[in-house]
């Protein structure tokens, strides 16, 4: 799946990796180059690029409904990436790349 943020000048185009639902909201959580982990993005305001989720996902509830890539719930690498620990985001790179999710020379 692949979103446009509307407030980015450069329009860049980002992976998303998980998406969550918050009450009424819906959240899309990517991982953008050079940001050492993953960014929320309110759906409302991205416009989405690629619909198509490519990747083996995993359904997860605690505080909210959400569904992620595979590996940050089994390698349980999710609080990691969100925190921006720098090992949860060298394995999730490790991992996404081997998949052929992302580009080789990603960071």
């Amino acid at each position: 799946m692949k979103i446009k943020d509307y407030n980015d000048p450069l329009g860049r185009i980002v992976d998303v990796f998980s998406i969550y639902w918050f009450d009424n909201d819906t959240y899309f959580y990517g991982l953008p180059k050079n940001h050492g982990g993953l960014k929320a993005y309110k759906a409302s305001e991205v416009e989405v690029i690629d619909p198509e989720i490519k990747f083996h996902t995993i359904y997860f509830y605690n505080n909210a409904r959400s569904v992620h890539h595979w590996a940050l719930i089994k390698e349980r690498l999710l609080d990691g990436i969100i925190e921006h620990d720098e090992t949860a985001y060298n394995r999730f790179l490790e991992i996404l790349k081997a998949e052929g999710q992302i580009d080789p020379d990603f960071c």
